[in-house]
């Protein structure tokens, strides 16, 4: 399990961080909740941050309950309740997106695309992302765009830098939204 941890989280940690686009590579599938949040800590910018959630949206898949709980550990607390799970809202954003249609997740990975069936490539997976001019939306929240081949435009994220200095998921609806039927 040391070897699969150490992977999933130097993976994500190549490459400079953007000043226009950039794409932030990691293993694959989320191994475990605890290799979720070990990535997530040693992520040092919001594109990084936010391709651990993206792999445990890819995870949901596959192993549900390690996917929810790596989420769990990296939202910000306004997807949380006040016992610490995920919040009734964050779960129904789950429901009417990821748990209906995985090709919403597999969609922000690069060479799966509608024409192939959102087929996911070998590992390692990569993510696109991309900063504009609204990138630093001040208090600490920063705002990145993720591209995905199934609807022509990006798609923002907002994560909010903690007092630990670590990227939170503070608004991520728009990872949730349908994309273009598979053409298989």
């Amino acid at each position: 399990m040391k070897h699969v941890l150490a992977g999933f989280a130097a993976a994500l940690l190549l490459g400079a961080p953007a000043l226009g686009e950039e794409r932030v590579s990691i293993n694959g599938a989320v191994p475990s909740a605890e290799a979720c949040e070990s990535a997530w800590r040693g992520a040092d910018s919001p594109e990084r941050a936010a391709t651990v959630f993206v792999a445990a949206l890819v995870t949901y898949e596959f192993d549900r309950e390690t996917a929810l709980d790596c989420m769990r550990r990296i939202v910000d607390e306004g997807y949380l309740s006040a016992n610490g799970a995920l919040s009734h809202d964050f779960d129904y954003l789950v429901e009417v997106g990821i748990a209906r249609s995985a090709a919403i997740a597999r969609s922000y990975i690069e060479g799966a695309a509608p024409e192939n069936g959102y087929v996911l490539p070998e590992g390692p997976w990569t993510v696109r992302f991309e900063r504009d001019a609204r990138f630093d939306l001040g208090d600490g929240l920063y705002r990145v765009k993720v591209f995905t081949s199934g609807q022509p435009t990006t798609r923002p994220v907002t994560l909010r830098l903690d007092a630990e200095g670590h990227y939170r998921i503070h608004e991520a609806s728009t990872l949730f939204v349908g994309v273009a039927a598979p053409a298989r």
